[in-house]
């Protein structure tokens, strides 16, 4: 299920003196915003949102081009201490990930930093003092710090916060921003031309990502799961499209035929997922009919199988057959 960029340039990839090329990994804690930044710097939905933590399971990557720059920026799962096989699985994704790229983008929730800051608390918690540790380890990558919500926070707070950072990272550039709304973004991106190295674009202009549609379905309808469903369903829950026929894209009447089978751990989530009469099933076939058929801009027959898979999150197998090793 995961895609990864090419290891060569793309063959009509052209050289122009003074253009910076590069992949970037935005890495960080559960929840810090990454996917939010991913989707405001492209410009269109790529990586699924939620406001559970872990939402992220694979590495999704978004080609950004723009005058004199390409970046190509690798959303990777937030870092957060692993217990089941899955978790370990998705936080390794992340951390190999900071070996393969020519810039580290650390995107940090200000929220609590500020408040801890506000109440005379330490500052960075554990979680990003770790972090920190695991990026020191990646080499001399650049890193650029990401302060997001720096909307939504007391504005005098967020110079302890940086001179927090400076003092446990001092190589790295910092810069606030929102990811939702878009402020300081612009600024961020200008950062990371600073950094990139000099060479040609690695994929066409016209190029947005490297995942496939039948990824980003599968991440829709588990977007929905995870806005729908509470407590350890989400967690639990794994889509694989087994049937995408598009005969009928091109025609008059554009139409996709889409089978999608949703994998839980228990007969009770399987209970939770169909709901009484098929409510919640139809409820998420709905919302996640309605994204579908606008990124693949024809009308979308949507069909929805629950199968119970005891243990998948901790079977190497199934794992590695659903894409997560």
């Amino acid at each position: 299920m995961s895609d990864t960029p090419p290891e060569e340039p793309s063959a009509d990839a052209s050289t122009t003196e003074g253009h910076r090329a590069g992949l970037i990994a935005l890495v960080g804690r559960p929840n810090a915003g990454k996917s939010t930044l991913l989707n405001q710097v492209l410009g269109q939905k790529l990586s699924i949102v939620s406001a559970k933590p872990q939402t992220t399971r694979n590495r999704v990557v978004g080609i950004h081009t723009i005058p004199g720059m390409q970046a190509v920026l690798v959303d990777t799962p937030g870092i957060h201490p692993a217990r089941s096989r899955l978790n370990k699985a998705m936080v390794q994704m992340a951390i190999d990930a900071l070996s393969e790229v020519d810039l580290i983008c650390w995107v940090i929730d200000l929220a609590p930093c500020t408040k801890a800051a506000e109440a005379k608390r330490t500052i960075l918690g554990r979680g990003e003092q770790e972090l920190a540790t695991i990026i020191a380890q990646s080499g001399d990558t650049p890193v650029i710090i990401a302060l997001n919500k720096a909307d939504a926070v007391s504005k005098p707070w967020i110079l302890p916060v940086m001179e927090a950072l400076h003092a446990l990272a001092p190589q790295a550039t910092i810069v606030p921003i929102s990811a939702l709304k878009g402020v300081g973004v612009d600024g961020l991106v200008a950062q990371w031309r600073e950094h990139l190295p000099e060479g040609p674009a690695l994929y066409p202009a016209d190029q947005i990502a490297t995942t496939t549609e039948r990824f980003i379905v599968a991440e829709m309808i588990r977007e929905k799961i995870f806005h729908l469903t509470e407590q350890e369903v989400p967690y639990s829950t794994a889509v694989e499209i087994e049937l995408f026929d598009e005969d009928e894209r091109e025609s008059e009447r554009p139409r996709v035929h889409i089978m999608a089978r949703i994998f839980v751990e228990r007969d009770s989530q399987k209970g939770i997922l169909i709901g009484k009469g098929g409510s919640m099933l139809k409820q998420i076939g709905t919302l996640a009919r309605k994204e579908i058929a606008a990124l693949l801009g024809a009308s979308v027959f949507l069909e929805l199988h629950v199968t119970v898979q005891p243990d998948w999150t901790s079977s190497g197998r199934a794992l590695r057959e659903l894409g997560y090793e």
